[in-house]
């Protein structure tokens, strides 16, 4: 498969688990690891008063045949023991170990749910950060897989399975513990079964290690082609590719499949070894414990107490070993989450003071999140903006987006921006919205840049990033849609009432939308607004904006792909509520902009011209003129 060029390649990680993974999965506990300790400890007891039933059925067992060779006359505090008397005990050990593994196994669960949760939180607070190049070089199907399959692995083993995992680790403890307590001959037998069933893993671990992450791997180019494809479906109809995109689908499937029976096959043969060893060590355990009580050694309830506990062992390590190897799928996991944890976010960039993990990321501190919020820089109807020798390109090796630009709007002006396609218009959008990092130059709002990590001037002035985004409000050419309710994709951070939304709604134009009485504001919309028409998105885009109320208000074509009367009831709409604040128009139709106070025209990055709009528009048709001709 070639790669393209401008598509970073898949991360494949190798050899052991890097400490990082661990020190996370420390931070995802923090929160509440007295709590864990305090469940471990009560687990471990747990499983010692179930376990421990064994050696009171062991002497239980000597107690009945006191009297024959085979078994032992020293009782000690059971010598006097009842039938009943044993059958309490066993009810009394049995009532408190499950009720001590109830409370263990629910509360683990419960906690290593929420651990998996704030993990997926803390990651995805640090993607919605990472620098745009970072989505221009990564399939969406490589993101995909880190959000699904990967993290399903972590998910599937922070509930039930982390309390088995646990459990069986306290058994294998407490194995050794009273098989001493029965009888100490049996001790190097168990021993034995430890480290046979340790070696057979060990000859496993790396290459069971090694499939799980190639599988991981392989989900990524199918989940991004179906991502593609489901994106693009209309076209792919319309060009008659159906085929060749099933066909291209079939093959990245049958890669992952293949990759699926080869990690299969090699935990099964795991499997198939430690049974086969299973056997082995039952037999030894059994003939060994004949010959132990033939010589006297120990009684018949120890050697039934040995040989429960070891058949045990054998099987216990087996689903250990088993359930470390699923432990190992979900590490895998960690791994490449904990990958985009610690990845670098972009420049100017901070992290909420309510950040829970430490990643070497700067965190506002709760004075500074305060401030922000509270802060009224931007807290009025428009302002001014200057663009200073501006240059910015989207990659090393890219030719520049825009070249040297500079201008300045006036509070309240309204600017419209053409040019041919190709020519500036989207890159200066991203500039204002510091997308990507500049070559060179600056942009102000009030006097204000961005703090982005530059080197400061000691007459500037700067603003926290997030803050300075929040003074523009974007009505784009493709409206951006939420699965949820409609009050939930009008308001975006501030506290609105509903009567409030009704107004500004109805006002944009949306009156239509809630006259029939099937769509209120709790009327739940689907993912990218499946149900609604593209009118009806830009309408609701468009209150969006009005509601925000910042003071700058950009339009990227907002009316390139709507009908006349959609138009008209946008274009009513702004006038109404942006009257004086600061506007810029990006043009599909030049009609659109001829009522704006000036005209930038770019082309090739550059600024061309920056005036009236007769003299500008004038110049630009005649110019699209001469190239026809």
């Amino acid at each position: 498969m070639t790669v393209s060029p401008f598509m970073n390649e898949e991360v494949t990680f190798s050899g052991k688990y890097s400490r990082s993974i661990f020190k996370t999965i420390s931070m995802s506990v923090r929160e509440f690891r007295k709590k864990f300790i305090i469940c471990i400890f009560l687990g471990f007891l747990g499983r010692a008063f179930l376990l421990a039933n064994a050696n009171i059925i062991g002497k239980w067992a000597d107690h009945l045949c006191k009297n024959s060779p085979i078994c032992s006359s020293h009782n000690d505090i059971f010598l006097n023991y009842s039938d009943s008397d044993f059958f309490i005990l066993l009810i009394i050990f049995s009532t408190i170990g499950i009720l001590l593994t109830l409370i263990f196994r629910i509360s683990v669960s419960r906690m290593g749910t929420h651990s998996a949760a704030i993990f997926y939180d803390e990651t995805t607070l640090r993607v919605s950060r990472f620098p745009m190049i970072f989505f221009d070089t990564n399939p969406i199907g490589r993101i995909i897989t880190r959000f699904s399959s990967d993290y399903s692995a972590i998910t599937r083993m922070s509930g039930g399975p982390l309390s088995e995992v646990l459990s069986v680790t306290f058994d294998l403890i407490l194995f050794f513990i009273l098989i001493m307590i029965a009888s100490p001959y049996f001790l190097p037998l168990l021993i034995l079964s430890v480290f046979l069933n340790y070696f057979v893993y060990k000859l496993n671990k790396y290459k069971m290690r090694k499939e799980r992450r190639e599988l991981s791997i392989s989900r990524g180019p199918a989940l991004s082609h179906f991502a593609e494809t489901t994106q693009g479906a209309k076209i792919i109809r319309v060009f008659r590719k159906d085929i060749a995109f099933k066909n291209r689908f079939s093959n990245k499937i049958n890669l992952f499949i293949s990759q699926k029976n080869k990690t299969n096959i090699c935990v099964s043969i795991f499997s198939l070894q430690m049974g086969f060893l299973n056997v082995f060590l039952l037999f030894i355990t059994g003939a060994f414990g004949i010959w132990l009580v033939l010589k006297g050694y120990v009684s018949i309830g120890a050697l039934g107490v040995a040989f429960t506990f070891i058949a045990m062992t054998s099987t216990t390590i087996q689903v250990f070993f088993e359930w470390i190897s699923a432990l190992e799928e979900a590490l895998t996991g960690v791994e490449r989450m904990d990958q985009f944890l610690h990845k670098e976010i972009e420049v100017g960039a901070v992290l909420p003071y309510s950040t829970k993990f430490n990643t070497n990321h700067r965190i506002l501190s709760f004075e500074e999140d305060l401030k922000i919020k509270s802060s009224k820089i931007f807290n009025m109807k428009n302002a001014d903006i200057v663009v200073e020798n501006l240059s910015l390109g989207y990659s090393k090796n890219s030719s520049l987006a825009l070249n040297n630009v500079s201008f300045k709007i006036d509070k309240g002006e309204k600017i419209g921006v053409i040019g041919r396609t190709g020519s500036g218009k989207s890159s200066l959008i991203q500039a204002l919205f510091h997308l990507y990092p500049f070559y060179q130059g600056s942009v102000k709002i009030n006097g204000y840049e961005a703090d982005v990590g530059q080197e400061k001037k000691s007459d500037g002035k700067y603003v926290n990033l997030e803050l300075f985004r929040s003074s523009i409000s974007l009505i784009a050419q493709e409206p951006a849609i939420f699965a949820g309710t409609l009050r939930e994709n009008l308001i975006i951070n501030r506290k609105v009432t509903d009567e409030e939304l009704m107004y500004v709604a109805k006002i944009a134009g949306l009156g239509k939308l809630f006259a029939n009485g099937n769509k209120t504001l709790d009327y739940v919309v689907q993912e990218k607004g499946a149900e609604l028409s593209l009118g009806e998105k830009q309408l609701i885009c468009m209150a969006r904006c009005l509601l925000q109320n910042s003071p700058i208000v950009l339009m990227d074509e907002a009316t390139s792909s709507i009908d006349p009367y959609t138009e008209e009831l946008l274009i009513n709409a702004t006038k109404q509520f942006l009257n004086g604040k600061t506007q810029i128009i990006v043009a599909h139709r030049l009609t659109t902009i001829e009522d704006c106070d000036r005209i930038l025209w770019l082309d090739s990055g550059k600024l061309i011209m920056d005036g009236s709009p007769k003299t500008v528009l004038n110049a630009f048709r005649h110019f699209e003129e001469s190239q026809m001709h």
